[in-house]
């Protein structure tokens, strides 16, 4: 169990709520000697803010999430018999000030086939799903996901596919969304009922490909892939099973015993002449022409641009036996470089942000080795990127080395000791494209999190973890080192989920649409970060530290982790996230030179403990307390409850 090394008074739940901390606040009268020094009188921690100290601009999009998947009609997220976004959804996304959604979202869209998922429904094809390789539909297309961003008043971001795509293709795109009418794709898109330019800025090419089951054509080998992915190229696939264009499973490389059938190739185009097809371990011999074969003949044609095999009907050409099974050796390629898509795409909109996605993470940090900024630079590309994207995710397995959870207060700190560890992957990755690339390139955040990766039967100490208040917590420290970094935007969790489930979703599953205490957050941080202002200094001097067993990634964590921000209008925020499990922390907020109002307006998010949650049973388990409180001067003596997220906003003097 963690143990908490106490400043101050810190019992469980001394003050709880907003209408506590108001009562925590003391009118100041402080003398100068209370206003020096590193820590409070009694050794609490300091809040200290210069507000004088400008840094960023605060985003409007640091609360952005991960789209649901674009099939099944995005998990039930849009209403397909009324061609509309679900109802349900649509004002709880609005409430959370949700300043973003990606799509068509992560791993299964790296196979995307945008093309197929425009115009009239009933014309529209099925594609491949790019991690199981399942057939999957098309109707939530990109016409439907700017409808439902307009009807919630985000912005949009594109994940654009590298693995099955050309530069072309996805130029194509960025015309089909931002280009006017009066050309081929904006005369298309008014066609399908839209002659406005959506004008989406923001795109990134691929994702997690640096990722070992993510490679797709790519080599196994780290750097080679690096280099395949920045400047394209050709690889070798071995005894790789074969599909159809819209089935990558294992049954679809399987025979039916039937003539003439058709397969493709994973990943095309195919080096002429470089293939080897083999029906179980037998390798058959390609033709021209099957018209010349003759019955028993082991022989297929073979389209290499489309990757396409055709054997016979068993007069001409053998007919593979049934319950065969098709593979493929091939060369694959050539295939174009993200330096060919940013090109492509900056020819048709030169305004949209084109972003690189290879940041690799071993072991709670960047991956070592040369980066693909320092890459780029060495090839005379420092200019081709406006910035990268990255997924700094807490991973249990990989950093913490943990098979499952020992109890459940380790699946909170876990989580709070891998929040420091994603904020270093950020700020190393910043440092690296500030080194090697153009002044303006920046640092966005398209997926985060804490999860164990490939399934949730290690959490059964705490299965609730993904949606609890611990989980809010963790996002909370998140956004808020994030903003003290510049990050531009972050995507974190999926929008929605499979019914009926709640796990790693920010609503939970249709048609209840449950809001977690990730979605409370986002709408109590909403002003925070579309306020229009920019980030100040803030630091937490002497800060509390909560004990934890010991881990790779650590033995202790911050209690607190602060953020602060100026707004349009002259008001103070300041973002404190206490993160203790058990305790109460007693703090001081210096304020410096900023003169505020008699006033202060506080919101806290706690819980009852931190392993709250909201259900459908008990939709309002973990809610925004807020409240107004009266203080004085530059120098407050504060108590933030234990496991809380609390925003303090402090008006302008009307004489400062």
């Amino acid at each position: 169990m963690s143990e908490i090394r106490r400043h101050g008074i810190g019992r469980r739940h001394f003050l709880y709520g907003a209408a506590a901390v108001a009562a925590g606040v003391m009118g100041t009268g402080c003398t100068p000697d209370d206003l020096t020094g590193s820590s409070g009188p009694d050794g609490v921690p300091v809040i200290a803010v210069d507000a004088q100290r400008r840094s960023f601009t605060v985003s409007p999009f640091m609360t952005g999430v991960n789209g649901a998947k674009w099939y099944d009609d995005a998990y039930g997220m849009w209403d397909a018999e009324h061609n509309r976004p679900a109802p349900g959804i649509v004002g709880k996304i609005k409430k959370a000030g949700v300043g973003m959604i990606r799509y068509p979202g992560g791993t299964s869209s790296n196979l995307f086939n945008w093309r197929v998922t425009v115009g009239p429904q009933e014309s529209r094809g099925r594609q491949v799903e790019g991690k199981q390789g399942a057939t999957v539909d098309s109707r939530f297309g990109p016409d439907e996901y700017m409808a439902f961003i307009r009807e919630v008043g985000a912005t949009p971001q594109i994940m654009a596919p590298f693995a099955n795509s050309t530069p072309d293709e996805i130029a194509d795109w960025v015309a089909y969304m931002n280009a006017p009418q009066g050309t081929t794709w904006g005369d298309l898109r008014a066609r399908n009922g839209h002659p406005e330019p959506y004008g989406v800025r923001y795109w990134e090419i691929g994702n997690e490909l640096f990722g070992k089951y993510q490679r797709y054509w790519m080599s196994a080998d780290d750097e080679a892939a690096m280099r395949q992915y920045a400047f394209g190229g050709t690889q070798r696939q071995k005894r790789q099973r074969v599909g159809t264009p819209t089935d990558h499973r294992p049954s679809a490389a399987v025979s039916n015993g039937q003539p003439n059938q058709s397969f493709t190739v994973w990943y095309p185009p195919v080096v002429p002449k470089s293939q080897t097809i083999r029906v179980d371990e037998d390798t058959w011999r390609e033709v021209a022409d099957l018209a010349s074969a003759g019955a028993d003949d082991p022989v297929y044609t073979f389209t290499p641009k489309s990757g396409g095999i055709r054997f016979g009907d068993g007069r001409h050409g053998k007919i593979p036996q049934k319950g065969s099974k098709i593979t493929a050796d091939y060369d694959s390629g050539p295939h174009a470089g993200f330096v060919d898509y940013y090109t492509k795409m900056k020819a048709v909109d030169p305004s949209i942000d084109v972003l690189a996605i290879w940041a690799p993470i071993e072991d709670g940090k960047l991956a070592g080795g040369k980066s693909f900024p320092e890459l780029m630079a060495q090839h005379g590309h420092a200019d081709t990127y406006d910035g990268m994207a990255i997924h700094p995710y807490t991973d249990f397995s990989r950093d913490l080395k943990a098979t499952s959870f020992p109890d459940k207060q380790a699946g909170h700190d876990y989580q709070m000791l891998g929040d420091a560890a994603a904020a270093t992957m950020v700020s190393d990755l910043t440092a690296q494209v500030r080194k090697h690339g153009k002044d303006d390139a920046y640092i966005a955040v398209s997926e985060c999190g804490a999860l164990f990766f490939g399934g949730e039967r290690e959490a059964d100490a705490y299965p609730e973890y993904t949606y609890a208040m611990s989980h809010a917590l963790y996002m909370a420290s998140q956004w808020a080192r994030f903003a003290d970094l510049g990050v531009r935007w972050t995507a974190s969790n999926d929008l929605i989920g499979e019914k009926p489930g709640l796990s790693r979703t920010l609503f939970g599953g249709a048609p209840s649409f449950v809001t977690t205490p990730d979605a409370i957050v986002r709408e109590q941080l909403s002003d925070f970060f579309h306020g229009g202002g920019h980030v100040v200094d803030s630091e937490v001097k002497d800060n509390t530290e909560v004990s934890t067993r010991e881990t790779p990634l650590g033995s202790s964590y911050d209690a607190l982790v602060t953020t602060a921000a100026l707004d349009k209008d002259g008001a103070l925020s300041v973002l404190v996230v206490n993160r203790s499990p058990e305790d109460d922390i007693k703090s001081r907020v210096e304020l410096g030179s900023f003169r505020h109002a008699t006033t202060v307006d506080v919101s806290v998010v706690a819980g009852r403990s931190y392993d709250d949650f909201n259900d459908a049973e008990h939709p309002d388990a973990v809610t925004i307390e807020k409240s107004r409180a009266t203080a004085h001067g530059t120098s407050l003596t504060w108590t933030f409850p234990a496991h809380s997220v609390t925003l303090l906003r402090f008006p302008p003097s009307m004489s400062s």
